[in-house]
């Protein structure tokens, strides 16, 4: 596989590490340039955090974090800084978002979903299908609510990294976000129906006409595909 440009957009500071973190840990270990882009501010994001932080602080905390979080891929985010709940598929938006797409001008572009529980994960979403024409794959939901993947991406030797990325976001985690994580992952690790595939990220692809095969572009696996079942006249 060429070297490929990957660029991951997400909506808030954490979504990165628990949405595609091991397939970007992947691409990277793989030898291809990847792009993080942070939409939102994280000002609003729930969490742990101390009643008497400004919003100024908190913004700069989930940078610090998100900041933190990234450097396991080798690499700083860029940060668009567009207000929490404010992230929507306006002109305005669109304007930012489109300048970084053609700045990065990626092979490939991950996001979240479509239909993914927060606005801010669904607008960012219609604005990346806005302003791609590279393959665009959808990432899993949140405790995959509504969400059947098309193709999976193995990250049995990333999980661990994955989990002390989303780890550096302390004010953002609740008690029992380890357990979440290790349950999607392992959820989809199963479904690939492979001894060997233990944990594995789920993604849905947004069919354009020109990328019927954008499968291809997805991080290299060295694992064998099943043998058919051959039908038998033979009883048991």
């Amino acid at each position: 596989m060429r070297k490929l440009r990957i660029a991951a957009f997400m909506p808030h500071p954490d979504d990165m590490e628990g949405h595609v973190g091991g397939t970007l840990l992947k691409y990277v270990q793989q030898g291809h340039h990847v792009d993080v882009v942070v939409a939102a501010d994280g000002r609003r994001g729930r969490g742990i955090l101390p009643e008497d932080l400004t919003w100024q602080e908190i913004v700069a905390l989930r940078k610090e974090e998100a900041i933190r979080g990234a450097s396991y891929l080798g690499i700083t985010p860029t940060f668009l800084d567009i207000e929490d709940h404010r992230l929507v598929d306006d002109r305005e938006c669109y304007e930012t978002v489109i300048n970084e797409m053609e700045r990065i001008n990626p092979d490939v572009v991950f996001t979240t979903s479509p239909d993914d529980y927060h606005n801010d994960h669904r607008a960012i979403s219609r604005l990346v299908l806005n302003t791609s024409w590279a393959p665009v794959f959808f990432a899993d939901t949140k405790v995959s609510v509504n969400f059947i993947p098309d193709f999976y991406v193995d990250i049995t030797q990333q999980f661990e990294t994955k989990v002390k990325m989303l780890g550096e976001h302390v004010s953002q985690l609740k008690p029992g976000w380890e357990e979440i994580i290790h349950t999607v992952n392992r959820l989809r690790g199963m479904q690939c129906m492979k001894e060997e595939i233990k944990y594995a990220e789920g993604y849905k692809v947004f069919k354009r006409l020109s990328w019927v095969k954008a499968y291809e572009l997805l991080p290299e696996d060295s694992f064998e595909v099943n043998t058919q079942i051959v039908p038998t006249t033979e009883r048991n």
